[in-house]
């Protein structure tokens, strides 16, 4: 568990400052360290970024870790975010490099000499390590079911967090991200009223959703695309050019557009799609949202390429946000990512994790063949191709790609009758629980167990895959 002194939300400490004239300022943090990707140029899966908030004021701030030896100083940049509406802050981002895998990082913020912030998260893993994920989506509501959720997570000790879009509602606004994120997931202390330290005691990931990237009208809001401001997530993707087709296109004042753009940097619009590798597995994180035209031959390559990239892998597993293939009654017309069905089968993906479905449901096996991708029309059928032999349990072979949505985080739940009502379900579903609850997935070199855990902690559903 962190160490925080002395509160969350108000850590400080006075200090003076060559550029501060004289005067005595406060060095405070507003939003707590929190463990992610980082942008990874090199590529390099050995490093982890820790990214916090504070207030736009010159302070000393300084980052040391230690994997068991030695305190080493890690180097600290940031991005001062001019938002209309918002006091001016800092987002701090100090790169973490060169991890032994699998090591636990005992890390510290400090300013000057006083110790801000201290906690501890293991160093990524190597091919070769056991490693455990949590995945869910729909959450960022500030309710209390995403309490539970967190904290069941947290209790978990996952080594990564995966979050599966629509991470803050309604609008992906910076003042939703305070008001409806951050506490949950960066609370002092764990419990289900409270949430959780869970980001930054785990490697956080996170795919956008439409309530994340979709409203791009600055003139309805100045505080639109926060997703673009507060994650640090590798800049790999296909689109790199502002307006791109394909790309979440900006409109409003052009004065707000430019703000933006410089609040926003490299990461817009290239942090929309990316991959990683992680222990033995590669992971791609796409944008799933209505203005990406995923039968774009160019798109299309980048995704098969990217696949290719993890041929060593044992598992290769992608996450977006809009399922192409569940049961629930609930966004039955938005089925635009079965365009890449076909991809995701020849680049052999293992798992495909989803959200914007409130609730948790898992396929069959299902295997597309070269139908997926040609015909919009045949698209739009479910009469798919299953692997009806696999149980997940005696039978851990399966043929064909299992999509399992887990976007029951905190917002409220999609089509809770048809849970015990297999007649109602989709020909390829496997299971179906509207009941708040996230995926636990264990990964222990060819084995894949996933377990899914309701708010109050209980096994509601799980499987395993073997090679």
């Amino acid at each position: 568990m962190a160490s925080l002194i002395p509160v969350l939300f108000t850590l400080a400490v006075a200090t003076s400052h060559p550029h501060s004239n004289g005067l005595r300022q406060t060095a405070r943090i507003t939003i707590p360290p929190e463990v992610q990707l980082g942008e990874r140029a090199d590529g390099r899966a050995d490093s982890v970024s820790l990214v916090w908030q504070a207030p736009d004021v010159d302070a000393p701030f300084a980052v040391k870790f230690s994997q068991g030896g030695e305190m080493i100083d890690a180097p600290v940049s940031f991005k001062t975010i001019r938002v209309e509406g918002i006091e001016p802050h800092r987002v701090y981002t100090a790169v973490l490099s060169k991890l032994r895998a699998g090591t636990k990082i005992d890390y510290k913020v400090l300013a000057g000499t006083e110790t801000l912030y201290s906690a501890s998260v293991m160093a990524p893993k190597s091919d070769r390590q056991a490693y455990h994920f949590a995945v869910f989506g729909d959450c960022g509501v500030a309710g209390v079911e995403q309490a539970e959720v967190a904290y069941q997570a947290y209790m978990t000790k996952p080594d990564m967090v995966l979050l599966t879009g629509d991470l803050v509602y309604g609008s992906g606004l910076v003042s939703q991200y305070r008001s409806n994120f951050f506490p949950y997931y960066t609370a002092e202390m764990a419990s289900p009223k409270n949430g959780a330290p869970l980001f930054d005691t785990a490697l956080t990931v996170a795919a956008p959703g439409n309530h994340d990237i979709l409203n791009r009208n600055l003139a309805q809001s100045p505080q639109v695309l926060a997703y673009y401001y507060y994650w640090k997530q590798p800049l790999n993707g296909p689109i790199h050019t502002v307006g791109a087709p394909s790309s979440p296109t900006l409109s409003g004042p052009e004065d707000r557009q430019k703000a933006f753009l410089e609040n926003a940097g490299p990461a817009y619009p290239c942090m929309s799609n990316y991959s990683f590798d992680y222990g033995n597995a590669h992971w791609t994180v796409l944008d799933a949202n209505s203005y990406v035209d995923w039968s774009n031959p160019e798109l299309r390559k980048w995704l098969a390429d990217d696949l290719a990239k993890g041929a060593k892998k044992t598992w290769r597993f992608v996450m977006y946000h809009q399922p192409g293939f569940h049961s629930a009654r609930t966004h039955q017309g938005e089925k635009q990512m079965r365009l890449v069905a076909d991809i995701f089968e020849q680049g052999k993906v293992d798992v495909v994790f989803n959200g914007h479905v409130h609730n948790y449901q898992r396929s069959k096996p299902i295997q597309v063949g070269t139908k997926a991708g040609a015909v919009k029309t045949e698209l739009a059928k479910d009469d798919w191709g299953v692997d009806s032999d696999f149980d997940g349990v005696t039978k851990t072979h399966p043929k064909g790609i299992i999509y399992v949505v887990t976007g029951a985080g905190g917002a409220g739940l999609y089509n809770p009758e048809m849970n015990d009502h297999p007649e109602t379900w989709k020909p390829y579903q496997a299971t179906y629980h509207s009941i708040f609850s996230f995926s636990s997935v264990e990964i222990d070199g060819k084995t894949f167990r996933l377990k899914q855990i309701d708010k109050d902690g209980k096994e509601i559903d799980s499987f395993t895959i073997t090679k």
